[in-house]
């Protein structure tokens, strides 16, 4: 998912919430000497007039406690929130172990 922030101010992401999970936490990866490992982290910096890029294997979001198994190419209804921008619906596609299928955020973002 890459979200756009076309405003002339910095904003983060600084939460996500879904009907289908008792809550979604925001991660990164780090290399901790020859192991790599998720860390949880309170927001990412999205850039005036610039993207934010969440990926497989960098930053990223962590559904926790589903209400029911995801299926490749369910659609999840969700909400982003961002400390200045509020927040914004989303749906997010689920793809493959593996694949690069990201959320599509509908808003100024």
């Amino acid at each position: 998912m890459t979200i756009r922030n076309k405003a002339q101010t910095p904003d983060r992401l600084v939460g996500a919430s879904s009907a289908a999970a008792a809550r979604i936490e925001l991660h990164v990866h780090i290399k901790d000497g020859e192991v790599m490992k998720m860390r949880q982290v309170s927001a990412y910096d999205v850039p005036a007039k610039g993207t934010f890029e969440l990926k497989p294997g960098g930053a990223h979001l962590m559904f926790l406690q589903i209400t029911r198994p995801f299926k490749e190419g369910d659609k999840i209804p969700g909400k982003l929130k961002f400390e200045k921008a509020g927040e914004v619906s989303a749906e997010f596609q689920v793809g493959g172990m593996g694949s690069a299928s990201a959320p599509m955020p509908h808003s100024k973002h």
